[in-house]
């Protein structure tokens, strides 16, 4: 089992941790898209005014916000993450709930993505562009604690 019963506190943090990295990700597509409705209705009325560039550069501030709020969430997962592997190297447990969480929430995200880009008219790279640091991060990540395991293997196998 992924969670174990005295895990309770930790399941706990993940179902808010997806919630708030879904809800960061709703409000940067959300964002997005309506700065290109608002960018796409200016060019075809063709009366682009002082104010109306102040307000697209204020929904330009929030849309990175909202990624930036995305990718530190991220980052302190990791970083928790990181930590508790630090403390019991040989559990393997921890590398399964860190690879089974960030791989499910990268489905969800991207599945959505590419669900909003054929219904809205945001390009997929758009999309997908909270997700470009926070998957180097994950790779990187992943990889240490996985080498980890390995060497901690061979070292209590005599190797």
């Amino acid at each position: 089992m992924l969670f174990e019963q005295k895990d309770s506190k930790l399941k706990l943090l993940f179902y808010i941790y997806f919630l708030f990295m879904l809800l960061f990700y709703l409000g940067y597509t959300l964002l997005w898209n309506h700065r290109m409705n608002m960018s796409e209705h200016w060019q075809s009325v063709n009366n682009f005014r002082e104010e109306d560039m102040e307000t697209l550069t204020r929904l330009a501030n929030w849309t990175e916000v909202f990624e930036l709020a995305f990718v530190i969430l991220f980052i302190s997962m990791s970083i928790f993450y990181f930590y508790k592997y630090r403390k019991d190297k040989n559990n393997i447990l921890i590398v399964k709930q860190y690879l089974f969480v960030h791989l499910f929430l990268l489905i969800i995200i991207v599945t959505s993505s590419f669900i909003l880009a054929r219904v809205t008219p945001l390009l997929i790279g758009n999309l997908l562009v909270p997700l470009y640091m926070p998957a180097i991060i994950f790779v990187g990540l992943l990889c240490y604690m996985v080498l980890g395991l390995i060497k901690s293997n061979r070292l209590n196998s005599g190797l």
